[in-house]
């Protein structure tokens, strides 16, 4: 099908994008000041300290905070992810691209020094193993596996963009260790036109082209696979 070829030419269209693009991390201006990485005001802000809203802004309420940074129950886990892809989330939940009734309120008010701080502290925290299934099907992780690895005649594989360690600076998030219901939601998200976020719509054709089952193997896949440490 047409889908599995394109797909590959617009994800290698979307990267080199975003590596001719500087990185919008720490470039803005608030208030004349130039923003910097701060990893301890970030850790402020994730334990409720922001200058707005204070200890209902408490993202480790959800997320975790430090060694806890893997994310509770089917929360995304934030730790070791990319600064520029979590600021980028935060931007969507204001833009309205995504929608969240518990992020929405605290991206709007975070402050632009906020937002980049807590997204630098969060990529500074070595990621963990989210939650582990023991009793999830051998047969439907190791179809979720060859899903990431090699992909279908339908899609491109999960690991061209999601491989992990190293991705060149890009904002694309890490999914090894993370929360396999919130992957499927994710993709469900897509699927559905709930979300709008990502570049050249690549995984919202992605989505649209996973079964129900294999959304299901894929998430299950991910969850079960430790993260890359650096």
């Amino acid at each position: 099908m047409k889908l599995h070829y394109f797909l590959p030419l617009a994800l290698t269209a979307a990267l080199a994008a975003q590596a001719e693009t500087p990185p919008p991390l720490f470039d803005g201006v608030e208030g004349g000041e130039e923003l910097t990485p701060d990893t301890a005001l970030g850790r402020t802000v994730a334990s409720g300290g922001a200058l707005h809203g204070g200890v209902g802004m408490k993202c480790m309420a959800c997320h975790g905070l430090d060694d806890a940074g893997a994310g509770l129950g089917d929360m995304p886990g934030l730790a070791g992810q990319p600064a520029d892809y979590l600021v980028e989330q935060l931007e969507a939940f204001m833009s309205g691209a995504r929608f969240s009734p518990i992020m929405v309120p605290i991206a709007t008010q975070l402050t632009d020094k906020e937002r980049m701080a807590v997204a630098d502290y969060y990529a500074s925290v070595a990621p963990k193993l989210s939650k582990f299934d023991h009793e999830a099907p051998t047969d439907l992780v190791q179809r979720g596996g060859a899903l990431a690895a090699s992909g279908s005649d339908r899609v491109t594989a999960c690991s061209q963009c999601h491989g992990g360690g190293d991705t060149s600076g890009a904002a694309i998030p890490r999914l090894k260790g993370q929360s396999a219901q919130y992957i499927a939601d994710q993709l469900v998200a897509w699927r559905e036109g709930d979300r709008a976020n990502g570049p050249l719509g690549v995984m919202e054709q992605i989505a649209k082209s996973l079964t129900p089952e294999e959304i299901k193997a894929v998430a299950l896949y991910y969850q079960q696979t430790p993260p890359d440490t650096q």
